[in-house]
């Protein structure tokens, strides 16, 4: 199988907290969650650190075809805490975490794991299906109306942290949202399944920042994003994002929190 990906960060003056990698069977990527600049927490690595050791984790567990892909990360995420040492405060409710995308063929099938808001889109005879869980973006818009009279007024960066704390708070509980982070149990609500070979046209993965003109702006749909990864390639999207991103520099068309986010786009051809 062919693949090709491109990554950009959001910012040119922040690292970039997506994390890409592939096998000769699998492929994967990581979407770190970043936080407002000056937060703390608890660990002394940070989230490029965190994507990179759970990415090459990740991708070594899966690469054995007979184990189901949760247990794979559930793996993952046991080895990455323990490689996090005594300096680093795992209880944390800011520690580092990531939401996951991952495909794996195993004999005539294709596989695939998501967990939060990264999604994994495969182009079957059939049809296009779009995977992800976006519980996490649901409990911010609740928490929006929950927290409004304490929003009122703040600035911006205030704003963000008063949010951010509140999301990490209901992380990995059933009433919230679940994402990789350093407890494995998260890997067990993973959305999994798997898909017949043959049937496969052509598949993606997705950072929620390269899924924006879907999911967010709604300027195209999944057959039409699929066919520019195709056409253009992955870089093409992410450059068509960013141009879309800059009509709205004050994200009065399309509210979000930041002009630009992480953007890593996958394409795999069978």
């Amino acid at each position: 199988m062919q693949i090709s990906f491109a990554t950009a960060p959001g910012r040119p003056d922040r690292p970039n907290e997506d994390h890409v990698l592939a096998g000769p069977d699998t492929a994967l990527l990581l979407d770190g969650a970043g936080l407002p600049e000056g937060t703390g927490t608890g660990c002394g690595h940070g989230v490029p650190w965190f994507v990179r050791t759970l990415g090459g984790a990740l991708l070594r567990h899966a690469q054995d075809g007979r184990r189901p892909l949760a247990d794979c990360l559930a793996d993952g995420l046991a080895e990455t805490a323990r490689r996090h040492g005594p300096g680093c405060d795992l209880a944390d409710p800011m520690t580092p975490t990531a939401a996951v995308a991952l495909l794996r063929r195993t004999e005539d099938r294709l596989e695939w794991l998501v967990l939060a808001d990264c999604t994994v889109l495969l182009d079957l005879d059939d049809g296009p299906r779009a995977v992800s869980d976006h519980r996490v973006g649901e409990l911010t818009d609740r928490q929006l109306t929950e927290h409004a009279d304490r929003l009122t007024g703040l600035p911006e960066p205030a704003r963000r942290a008063l949010l951010a704390t509140a999301q990490r708070r209901a992380m990995n509980t059933s009433d919230g949202y679940w994402v990789a982070g350093p407890d494995p149990a998260a890997a067990a609500h993973a959305l999994t399944g798997s898909a017949p070979w043959p049937a496969l046209r052509r598949a993606a993965l997705l950072t929620d920042g390269a899924a924006r003109p879907v999911d967010d702006f709604a300027t195209t749909d999944w057959p039409g994003l699929l066919d520019l990864l195709d056409t253009g390639g992955p870089q093409a999207l992410i450059d068509h994002t960013r141009a879309l991103e800059r009509t709205d520099p004050h994200h009065t068309r399309w509210p979000r929190p930041k002009t630009h986010d992480d953007a890593t786009a996958l394409l795999l051809r069978p």
